[in-house]
């Protein structure tokens, strides 16, 4: 059995998309764990739900950030692996099978990522890797001597299915070893406009974990579906928090 976390904030539409896709196409048994600060109808819906094995945390204030959302379901898994699962991602039918398989066979992984597809069918992210800055076109930073991009990305949906070692990967859709998992630092950026998951899969690494990504579990992304915010204001703190995040993790001239 897995434990599955489902961030929810509003958009019951998604929400209701996803939990339809997670019990038709999850092959493992499951907890369903989640973690939700709506102030629409989700709470009502999500009590009413015949789901079995399943918990329902809410918070009457926001969140601030993805890490605190992720702690908090983290505190009720039983299993020992979690699958992270945003309620704007529709999984395709047995997702988790093999991506299972591999981190349970390998235990030094502590993470696995998996496909994120766009809803068209061209894919968002399969594994995040590092490259020079001055290579990424449109990207360049006087600043910054490396740049974090998405492998695949608008590529066709069928390709990248194998299995291998990559830099980060997207914490909207994978699997993680619980016992790799500490408590995951907070408001370290601005919350929800970039960069904690790939901060954290650096994290695990330095602690000594293994950072993979499996292509074959596949999932549709409606990408910042959930908490969209293309402000002046949030691109700028996105700018700052990747200015924090090279300056982390050395990637400053």
């Amino acid at each position: 059995m897995i434990d599955i976390i489902v961030p929810t904030h509003n958009h019951l539409d998604l929400t209701k998309d996803c939990l339809r896709c997670l019990y038709s196409n999850t092959k493992e048994p499951f907890n369903l764990i989640v973690v939700d600060d709506s102030t629409d109808a989700t709470m009502e819906y999500l009590f009413k739900l015949e789901y079995p094995n399943k918990t329902i945390i809410h918070s009457n204030k926001p969140f601030k950030c993805g890490n605190e959302i992720f702690n908090r379901g983290l505190e009720v898994c039983q299993s020992d692996y979690v699958a992270l699962v945003m309620n704007s991602v529709c999984v395709e039918p047995e997702w988790e099978t093999q991506a299972l398989l591999l981190i349970d066979a390998l235990p030094d992984v502590g993470i696995m990522g998996l496909k994120c597809l766009f809803p068209d069918g061209v894919i968002e992210s399969a594994g995040i890797k590092l490259v020079d800055a001055e290579s990424v076109e449109g990207r360049e930073n006087e600043i910054a001597t490396k740049s974090f991009i998405d492998i695949g990305r608008g590529e066709v949906g069928h390709r990248y299915s194998s299995f291998y070692e990559c830099d980060a990967v997207q914490w909207a859709f994978c699997i993680l070893r619980r016992e790799a998992i500490p408590v995951l630092e907070e408001n370290v950026y601005y919350g929800f406009v970039g960069c904690d998951d790939i901060d954290n899969c650096y994290v695990l690494k330095k602690n000594g974990w293994g950072v993979f990504y499996c292509g074959a579990g596949v999932g549709y992304h409606k990408a910042k579906a959930t908490r969209e915010n293309s402000s002046e204001e949030a691109l700028r703190k996105n700018r700052e928090n990747t200015h924090k995040l090279y300056e982390r993790w050395g990637f400053l001239k």
